[in-house]
């Protein structure tokens, strides 16, 4: 799943995540495959954060934000390198959306 790389609402990211497994995901003997190239998909993990009106990160009360999500990947097309679908990769949530 290609990762959003501007702050979005959390219902605008809950909506790519469904449309990532709507439109490019097919149950295949009994697990989920990617439509295009046939690679398992896997579940993966971002850490979301809300964005301040300022433009700073809210990093919340313990200094985590707002939460890890998890988010499905092709463990083929676009596998996690370590930065991508960790922790460690940081989604930009605004607020006022969903959270």
């Amino acid at each position: 799943m290609k990762l959003p790389s501007e702050a979005v609402t959390l219902d605008d990211f809950s909506a790519l995540i469904d449309l990532y497994q709507k439109n490019e995901c097919e149950m295949h003997d009994g697990h989920f495959t990617h439509k295009l190239c046939g690679g398992a998909i896997r579940v993966g993990f971002v850490h979301l954060f809300l964005l301040n009106d300022d433009g700073s990160l809210d990093s919340g009360p313990d200094g985590f934000g707002i939460g890890p999500k998890r988010v499905p990947y092709c463990e083929r097309c676009d596998p996690p390198d370590g930065l991508n679908h960790t922790y460690a990769c940081r989604i930009l949530i605004l607020k006022g959306g969903n959270h």
